[in-house]
């Protein structure tokens, strides 16, 4: 049976069928149909899977040995043939005619992926005997005209309101790529409050916001006490992919660097004579300034209590990292309480 992508979901909740065919050129709408079959599998209880990607010299009939073979722990198996803009030929035709046949009675399910499948192909016995036995998923492009939907629907998904304009600014600058379109969704979820409607203005912001910001950013927003701009640029260095030994090395610089200035400070040293000694250039003097005034020494050795705790995350303590910065970075900014009152 042939159907279309979006209809996907829907049909593997009625039936999970023994073989099914992806067609299509679009990475994503494949890859996320492709990870719909394989949890719908493992809800299934089928948790072993292989995997075989086709050449030119590739043996069609390990397909049929494969399911006659018996798993590894005596259960079903997902065998996944990826084929991408490789035919089946009259070997491979033969093979998944036979599977389409025979899997009424094997306990495996079959996944292929293709790109479009041309008219002669569709034509064939062997798509026949697959449209016949399972499923066919047709996937096709997202044009221009359809994108800005799809884009708003998508949001939806996620929590996110678009106005029209928003939806259609977001649609032109990923230029038709969906891949593109989901990760910057996925960025706007980490700067939007939920309910939150964005306009293109406001869109336009994020999005800049999110590209321009660096680790210098975020420990000078921390000095300055700057914590919604802070958390901003936090969430935007975690959506860029900026390794977390890195954004911790940036913060646990500066905290450091505060803890010597507000243990001398109560030694009654003066500013001056401090910025002398830690080495502190004359730009940066207002944001330690800052930071000293606002924090005391034992917040900021509770800021390096946190740190350690962040840098034991990283190393797999199994704390939630990026929790763990989110917080070092507001109580850093001085907008939380301190940490021994959380």
């Amino acid at each position: 049976m042939k159907i279309a992508a979006n209809k996907l979901a829907a049909s593997l909740k009625k039936q999970l069928p023994k073989i099914i065919w992806l067609m299509g050129d679009e990475p994503l709408q494949m890859q996320e149909a492709a990870d719909l079959i394989r949890s719908r599998v493992k809800q299934q209880g089928i948790t072993e899977r292989e995997v075989y990607d086709v050449g030119a010299q590739f043996a069609w009939h390990s397909l049929l040995e494969a399911t006659a073979s018996m798993s590894l722990f005596g259960d079903s198996k997902l065998i996944e043939v990826r084929l991408a803009a490789s035919k089946p030929g009259k070997p491979g035709g033969e093979v998944i005619k036979k599977l389409s046949e025979q899997l009424g009675n094997s306990p495996d399910v079959f996944l292929f992926s293709s790109n479009k499948l041309d008219a002669a192909q569709t034509k064939s016995a062997w798509y026949k005997a697959v449209d016949q036995a399972g499923l066919i998923v047709q996937i096709w492009p997202i044009n221009t005209n359809q994108l800005p939907q799809w884009i708003s629907e998508r949001c939806q998904m996620s929590g996110l309101t678009l106005e029209p304009a928003a939806a259609t600014l977001l649609a032109e600058k990923v230029e038709g790529n969906l891949l593109a379109a989901a990760q910057e969704i996925e960025k706007l979820r980490l700067f939007v409050n939920e309910g939150e409607r964005l306009s293109a203005e406001n869109l336009l912001d994020l999005i800049e916001d999110a590209s321009r910001y660096s680790l210098f950013d975020l420990a000078d927003a921390c000095l300055e006490g700057k914590g919604n701009r802070a958390v901003r640029i936090l969430r935007g260095l975690l959506a860029e992919g900026t390794e977390a030994p890195l954004l911790l090395w940036a913060l646990t610089r500066e905290i450091r660097q505060v803890c010597h200035l507000t243990y001398k400070l109560n030694d009654g040293l003066p500013f001056d004579t401090l910025y002398q000694q830690l080495r502190i250039w004359d730009a940066r003097k207002p944001l330690y300034s800052k930071a000293a005034k606002r924090l005391t020494l034992q917040q900021a050795q509770q800021l390096l209590q946190l740190a350690s705790l962040c840098d034991q995350a990283i190393k797999g303590s199994g704390e939630p990292l990026n929790d763990l910065l989110l917080q070092l970075v507001v109580q850093f900014s001085g907008q939380a309480p301190a940490l021994a009152s959380v």
